[in-house]
């Protein structure tokens, strides 16, 4: 009887020792195929301050590719249209050769003061005359202009009897795209005879003359007051431009000489 328990226990152990041993991973082998050209990953940017476009797409296919072309319109820009020949040899913006990533770096002025659209067809010429097409489009924000949040200046001065009195004036300003994007500062003075406003005086921001702290968004200037100025209400106005000249609206303002 125990013999013939043991005949039995050894087939049982085998199939135990069978299903314990070792496991394989799955195959996983992208065995995808790419009959036609298939486009991905496409990345669309442009960088205002180089005044740089950049694009790039990701074309899989089976065969050569004979050229990735991108047919661009463009609505803010010097220009209208334009055609260039994206590239995966590492060259003008292309990061890496052969990772089936075509790419290009190009120069496009963008007119500040506007909106811009960029709008890219992308055509993949494959074997013998396929060819596949894909869009893709980018809005480049306008440079929006500036704007003065407040002017410091005091309502009176009086004259000193000799010598000279400071009259500092700060005018704060800010920018839709940052307030160091705001360069220059400027102040006119009305004539009280004629009426007429008279030359653009400059305000700064670069710590000189009267003003604080450079590069703080407060544009100043200090002027003099003697016992020689006139008795009267002086009246300024005050704007600001930014890096698209882009001009603030004038704001008003005055100051009693007695």
């Amino acid at each position: 009887m125990k013999r013939k328990l043991q005949w039995i226990s050894i087939p049982i152990i085998l199939f135990v020792l069978w299903n314990c041993g070792p496991t394989y991973p799955d195959d996983t082998t992208d065995n995808t195929t790419y009959p036609i050209p298939e486009f991905s990953n496409e990345q669309l940017a442009y960088h205002s301050g180089r005044q740089q476009l950049h694009c790039e797409v990701m074309v899989l296919y089976d065969s050569l590719i004979n050229s990735v072309l991108a047919d661009i319109q463009l609505q803010g820009f010097e220009e209208n249209t334009l055609s260039i020949t994206l590239n995966d040899s590492g060259l003008y913006g292309d990061a890496l050769p052969d990772d089936d990533v075509y790419s290009r770096n190009i120069y496009l002025n963008h007119i500040d003061s506007m909106e811009g659209i960029i709008t890219i067809e992308y055509t993949a010429q494959g074997a013998g005359s396929l060819v596949q097409t894909f869009f893709d489009t980018l809005f480049v924000i306008a440079n929006l202009p500036p704007y003065i949040t407040e002017i410091v200046m005091p309502d009176t001065i009086v004259r000193p009897r000799t010598g000279t009195k400071d009259l500092f004036i700060y005018v704060t300003v800010d920018d839709p795209n940052g307030v160091h994007d705001v360069t220059n500062g400027y102040f006119q003075v009305k004539n009280n005879t004629s009426g007429l406003w008279g030359v653009d005086y400059n305000l700064n921001d670069n710590g000189e003359l009267g003003d604080t702290e450079a590069g703080d968004g407060i544009f100043s200037t200090g002027l003099e007051i003697s016992a020689d100025n006139a008795v009267a209400t002086n009246y300024f106005r005050f704007r600001v431009k930014d890096s698209a000249s882009n001009f603030s609206d004038w704001s008003l303002d005055s100051v009693v000489v007695r």
